[in-house]
């Protein structure tokens, strides 16, 4: 499983500081030679592939202004390597057999943030095509767009003019240093306090004999894994973007966790990709007469594909199906609007949401579903001894949910590092010193910090 070390983090901003006074006005060359610098050290093979990459999307950019066909060209060849690396597991698999043991066991074959590369650079050509924007006549600077090291390994997906803006007027200054590093430490806490936390505890319920019913709870503690796990990221990163003054986008609601049906869910979680989705997927098939007549066929195929996205697999193909039928299912019987008419609805929204999205979890993490078949029809067992054996992580996961719970209704729609700034200083300062002092007595550092997605 590719992992992104802390490490490997700090080094890239470090290098950043020190060459941003370099160049000082023009700071947008430090983020680029810090990227490739990080990527090369730590990750050489992924950044061969995406300066290949960056080169054919640059020349593509430019022809297709001459021909409309360059665009078929060009999204061809990103979506055709993303498919067959995608498959990658497959074909490796097939080599092996052949006694070809030289191409599998090579490391070239683990390519970090491609997913992200490619959708981003699709987005590049199409908004080129739809002459929203002109081509770029920097290489660079599309380089830096595409190998940004923070967006390239946790998203959130950016259209090439809004980080291109940003870019050019990065700067450090004493507020964005400051809500930069608050952002920084709010996603450690989030992830060696809780998301690891919950890791192990996931991991002791899938190596245990649990069965029927109660299977469920591994499908409920995954769904808050990978929210922690996945948003933790994106703090992170967002605060060493910010360092720099550049905002990068939102991927999650707050609570999104405590959805009440599964739109407002969809609105909440992985923002970007959902709307890369709806603007380069579904606005742009909508149009042709035989999806306007079935747009719920199409709404149904885009789920699909956001499935297929994780991975190509009938695993993640019925999620992406069972995903999409919910939804339709959803706004045929009208469901959001009838759980927001009451209090007491509401709560029985968030209770039915999370019954049914810790069934697709089980799905979306059960490679074998014959296997997860077999599990859930078997007589109900919860092991005890297991979750004896967890008191004291779940007490503490419990003690520190409530805190984030309580802090991100408190912030609203502030993001978390600008709420902080809202809090008088004396009380700032002991939560400053509570993170820290949590990380450090309840934190698990023996993974480092471990995105989930970055395996999609």
């Amino acid at each position: 499983m590719a992992q992104i070390g802390l490490f490997s983090s700090v080094v890239y901003l470090l290098v950043a500081l020190s060459s941003i006074f370099i160049f000082r006005i023009q700071a947008w060359k430090s983020l680029l030679i810090s990227s490739i610098l990080t990527l090369g050290i730590f990750m050489p093979h992924t950044l061969v592939f995406l300066l290949l990459g960056t080169a054919i999307t640059f020349q593509i950019g430019i022809k297709i202004q001459t021909s409309i066909y360059w665009k078929g060209i060009g999204i061809g060849l990103l979506i055709g390597f993303l498919i067959v690396y995608k498959l990658k597991d497959s074909w490796i698999d097939h080599m092996d057999s052949l006694n070809l043991n030289f191409w599998g066991n090579m490391e070239i074959w683990q390519i970090v943030g491609l997913s992200f590369f490619v959708f981003n650079a699709i987005s590049y050509l199409m908004d080129i095509n739809k002459k929203f924007i002109k081509p770029t006549d920097s290489f660079f600077k599309l380089m830096l767009y595409l190998l940004y090291f923070p967006t390239l390994h946790a998203g959130p997906l950016h259209r090439f003019t809004y980080l291109k803006k940003q870019f050019e007027q990065a700067k450090i200054t004493e507020v964005s240093f400051t809500n930069g590093m608050r952002a920084i430490l709010w996603g450690l806490f989030k992830n060696f306090v809780l998301a690891q936390r919950l890791n192990q505890l996931l991991i002791s319920l899938n190596g245990s004999e649990i069965s029927g019913w109660w299977t469920l709870l591994i499908g409920y503690v995954f769904f808050f894994y990978l929210y922690f796990s996945f948003s933790s990221f994106v703090d992170f990163f967002q605060g060493i973007s910010e360092i720099f003054g550049i905002r990068l986008k939102d991927n999650f609601h707050k609570r999104v966790y405590f959805s009440s049906n599964r739109h407002e869910f969809w609105k909440g979680w992985h923002i970007t990709l959902n709307e890369w989705f709806r603007d380069y997927f579904f606005y742009w098939q909508i149009k042709f007469t035989f999806w306007r007549t079935k747009p719920y066929l199409l709404l149904l195929l885009t789920y699909v594909l956001i499935g297929l996205w994780h991975g190509i697999s009938w695993q993640y193909l019925l999620w992406g199906l069972l995903s999409g039928c919910w939804i339709i299912l959803e706004k045929f019987g009208k469901v959001a609007e009838k759980i927001s008419l009451t209090h007491i609805s509401k709560y029985v929204g968030i209770f039915y949401h999370l019954f049914f999205c810790s069934i697709l979890a089980l799905i979306f993490i059960f490679p074998n579903f014959s296997q997860l078949l077999d599990i859930c029809s078997n007589d109900n067992y919860l092991p005890l001894d297991v979750l004896k054996l967890h008191q004291r992580n779940m007490g503490i996961l419990l003690f520190m949910f409530i805190l984030v719970d309580i802090m991100h209704m408190n912030a609203k729609s502030l993001r978390i590092d600008e709420y902080f700034g809202t809090i008088v200083t004396w009380k700032r300062r002991i939560l400053y010193l509570g993170l820290c002092s949590f990380i450090i007595l309840f934190g698990v550092f023996s993974r480092g910090i471990d995105n989930y997605y970055l395996r999609f």
